[in-house]
């Protein structure tokens, strides 16, 4: 008996650190389901709102599934991890983060170069460092600092290119827009974060869909968007974007970010742009250059600096 409980201690690091390395492995699943959204957003053609709405909407079914199939108690604790109302606030907040987010960067894209998009959308992650650090206590070792450089420098050079025909219409309000989209994405993450105290990845992420379809839809309302998808190829591809890009990818996320933290989450995330720089190989043969394939080296070196020691 004195020999397992002194065994105790040291079985629980085990099984945290395992459980961050299982963690960090679905988070890569994760960023690079995420990745593809850029891709399937041009595939569509729809309209902003409109596109986060249904990206929201069709993601909802395998969210309920997941919902009602996930334990309902922490297997390291007693305490009731279904729904209850201290998850429900911080849930909304990352619905409406969300939101926000997916609708300003849409609109930054039609108003600024896709290379000061990138740079400054991916301010996200030092958002989320800092305040991590302040809120949740999560001090960043001289290697997260590090990995942070490489990630924003990475992700900048895979896009430097651009993809923007003719100089932007109004660089100024693309680039507001787009620092205002990275503050919204930070605080989705620090959102989910905290929700993550209180409940589980499949509540939670229910939760937040569903708030971010109902903000989506005020949004594409008052902008007097069309809702429904043109054709059925474009509804087809927003469909495969809400499973595969977020009930898949950014749910991968939600559950990986209770054990790796809110900043290695958010820097990690920053993969998704090379995923983004492959798939535009792929699928409408732009082919990267030097530079690009620079940034994506850049970028995998962040990853292996954050990973689980």
């Amino acid at each position: 008996r004195m020999i397992r409980l002194a065994a105790a201690p040291q079985d629980s690091t085990v099984y945290s650190r395992n459980r961050k390395i299982r963690d960090f492995g679905l988070l890569l699943i994760g960023a690079t389901a995420i990745g593809n959204s850029s891709v399937l957003v041009r595939l569509a053609e729809a309209e902003p709102a409109a596109t986060a709405f249904w990206r929201m909407l069709t993601a909802l079914p395998i969210l309920v599934l997941w919902a009602m199939l996930e334990p309902k108690q922490s297997p390291t604790s007693h305490t009731d991890r279904g729904f209850n109302r201290q998850l429900l606030i911080p849930s909304v907040l990352a619905g409406l983060s969300f939101s926000l987010d997916l609708w300003l960067s849409n609109i930054a894209l039609g108003l600024t170069t896709m290379t000061s998009f990138i740079i400054l959308v991916h301010l996200a992650p030092v958002v989320v460092v800092i305040v991590a650090w302040f809120w949740f206590g999560e001090r960043p070792s001289t290697g997260v600092f590090v990995a942070l450089g490489l990630a924003i420098i990475g992700a900048a050079l895979l896009v430097q290119s651009g993809r923007s025909s003719g100089e932007p219409r109004n660089a100024l309000l693309g680039d507001f827009a787009s620092v205002a989209a990275a503050i919204g994405y930070a605080g989705f993450i620090l959102a989910v974060r905290r929700a993550r105290h209180f409940g589980e990845a499949g509540v939670v992420s229910l939760i937040a869909a569903v708030s971010c379809a109902v903000f989506t839809f005020i949004i594409a309302k008052f902008m007097g968007e069309t809702l429904m998808p043109r054709t059925l190829h474009s509804f087809a591809m927003l469909a495969v974007m809400g499973v595969v890009c977020h009930a898949f990818g950014q749910g991968l996320q939600t559950f990986a970010i209770s054990s790796l933290g809110a900043s290695v989450t958010s820097i990690v995330l920053v993969y998704g742009v090379a995923v983004t720089v492959f798939g535009g190989w792929l699928v409408f043969n732009e082919v990267p250059n030097l530079l690009q394939f620079a940034g994506g080296i850049l970028v995998l070196s962040a990853v292996i600096l954050c990973r689980p020691k």
